[in-house]
Order: structure tokens, then C-alpha cells, then sequence
């Protein structure tokens, strides 16, 4: 019988405090049987989406998506995290309201794998997210909105933690609380290892308002102000005030058909898919109006 794995994506620096609370994680998981291995991207070649669009117009012509760029270490760092089959923690810290540009710069590469393997939508390995940083509430009420966007899409979310604490790497040790909730969400994460997926729910941390999805608490008020919208799944609630305070109800139809799941990113691909035949339709008439801003030169640089 194969051992159950977990794998750990350590986007913070090398033995700072993002990666020892992900390492107690993955000790505690460990603890219960558990194979882990762990990823630090920090010690790998790590760069950034250019826009080129490559992956989305392969896709659109139903051709095998590519990414562009082939000369870092980022496809297999997402082959690893999304097509085998292990579990999956996401460690990062949040320099400034959200997550940092290494976990970005792998997040906005995951186009080309998604495209060609769009069974990992349908989240058959749990998966939990680490966020360090910023010191106070108020400095990191992105971080683990940013670092479910990526998640959303392949994992069962089974528990997140907001770290707001901020020192030089090491310091997280003079905290005995925080180490004790990273061995909670590592031992979190081993139970949804031995159970079937389809009873996998999220036992982490929650709060009266938070999305019954992603389980964050940052909302999107379109218009009226009664109603609002979770900004990662895009599930609609009502704000209904109660005599202890304010209550989300949350509609149950988009609920069970959240942003990242099958039928909204195969709704969401069908419209790319439109945009990207506009486009073909008429690159004469692009090509030819391209000639005004072709014409701007007026770019600067740094002396040498």
C-alpha cells in the first residue's frame, strides 16, 4: 500500500519563520504516519509570468498548453504540487498586506498545468496554507486571500492560520503559541490524509462572516450594500444585522458552484476563448492600429 505524503512549498526565506512553522507542520504530520517532503523556492529559479499569453492561446486553439519561459525551475515545482498525489501546505509571509512575490510568481504560473490536467479541479487531496507576518491584524488582511486564489483551484482546504508576527528568522521560537497551531494544522492535515476527500472539511480557524469556501473574511460590495461578494470564490451573501452583531448568509447555489471549481473555471475558459478568437478575427485591424503606440519611444533607463 503506498504511504499517504504530504508536500510542503516553503516560499519564504531559507530557515526563516515561515519555513519552521511549515517544517512543525510537516513533523507533526509525520508523527501520524505521514511521508512529507518539502520545497523551498527560495534556493530555486523562480521567475515571473511576462504576460506573453502563450499558454492561453495554445489552449484556445486546443492545442497542448506551454509556458514560454523554460529556463527556471517553476514547472516542476508545479508538477510536483499538483499532479502528484500528496497533500499539500503552502508556507509564505506577507511583507505587505499579502502574500510575497515568490508564491506570486509560481501562483501566476499555473496556467499551462491547469489547462492540460483539469481533473486536479476536482480537489482530491486536501491542502492548507502557513502566513507569516506583518505584526499586527491590520498589516496582513491579504495574506491568506492572495494564497487561497492559488489553492482554491487544486486542494480541499482544510486549515489556514495568519501568523500576524513579525522578527528576524528564528524569533517565531520565542513563541510557543504560534509553533502549537502549526503542529494543530500539520495534525489537521494527516487526519484528511487517512479519511476519504468527500469528507474532508475545513477545521481550521473561522469567524460569523467568513466564506464557507475559502474561510476568508475580505468581501466585495458591487453595489447595494447589503450584499456582497467573496472576492476568491465570487459566492454572493447577504449582511443581515443581528442583536449580537452582524451575520453573512450566504447563497447556497453559487456556494456549490464556487469560482475555482469545474463548471466555474470551464465557464470562465469558454469566455478566454472568446477573447482569443476576437482577437484572430481581426489582427489586420490590431496590427494596423498597434502603429500609434509602436511609435512611442520615449522610454527611459538607468545610466550604466
Amino acid at each position: 500500500m503506498e504511504k499517504k505524503k504530504i508536500i510542503g512549498l516553503s516560499c519564504g526565506r531559507l530557515n526563516g519563520n515561515s519555513e519552521i512553522l511549515l517544517k512543525e507542520a510537516l513533523m507533526a504530520a509525520e508523527e501520524e504516519g505521514i511521508e512529507t517532503e518539502m520545497i523551498r523556492a527560495m534556493e530555486l529559479k523562480v521567475k515571473p509570468c511576462t504576460g506573453c499569453e502563450t499558454c492561453t492561446m495554445l489552449m484556445a486553439k486546443g492545442k497542448e498548453s506551454v509556458c514560454a519561459i523554460k529556463d527556471d525551475d517553476v514547472p516542476w515545482i508545479l508538477k510536483k504540487i499538483l499532479l502528484e498525489n500528496a497533500g499539500f501546505i503552502v508556507a509564505l509571509p506577507v511583507y505587505h498586506l499579502r502574500a510575497n512575490s515568490y508564491f506570486e510568481a509560481i501562483h501566476e504560473r499555473m496556467l499551462p498545468i491547469m489547462f492540460n490536467n483539469p481533473h486536479i479541479l476536482k480537489k482530491n487531496y486536501p491542502g492548507a496554507i502557513i502566513c507569516v507576518g506583518g505584526g499586527e491584524p491590520e498589516w496582513t488582511p491579504l495574506g491568506l486571500t492572495s494564497a487561497n486564489i492559488f489553492v482554491q483551484h487544486a486542494w480541499r482546504l482544510v486549515d489556514h492560520i495568519q501568523i500576524n508576527f513579525s522578527g528576524r528568522p528564528g524569533s517565531v521560537l520565542l513563541y510557543p503559541e504560534y509553533i502549537e497551531r502549526a503542529r494543530r494544522l500539520g495534525k489537521n492535515m494527516a487526519h484528511a490524509m487517512s479519511i476519504p476527500i468527500e469528507e474532508v472539511v475545513y477545521v481550521g480557524d473561522d469567524s460569523p462572516v467568513s466564506c464557507p469556501v475559502c474561510h476568508c473574511d475580505v468581501f466585495k460590495i458591487p453595489g447595494r450594500l447589503e450584499e456582497i461578494f467573496c472576492p476568491v470564490c465570487w459566492i454572493k451573501g447577504e449582511i443581515r444585522p443581528e442583536r449580537d452583531g452582524l451575520k453573512v448568509v450566504w447563497e447556497d447555489e453559487k456556494t456549490r458552484i464556487p469560482r475555482f471549481s469545474e463548471g466555474g473555471v470551464s465557464n470562465h475558459l469558454d469566455l478566454i476563448k472568446g477573447l482569443q478568437k476576437r482577437f484572430y478575427e481581426n489582427q489586420d485591424r490590431v496590427k494596423e492600429n498597434m502603429k500609434r503606440y509602436e511609435g512611442y519611444k520615449k522610454f527611459v533607463r538607468p545610466e550604466s
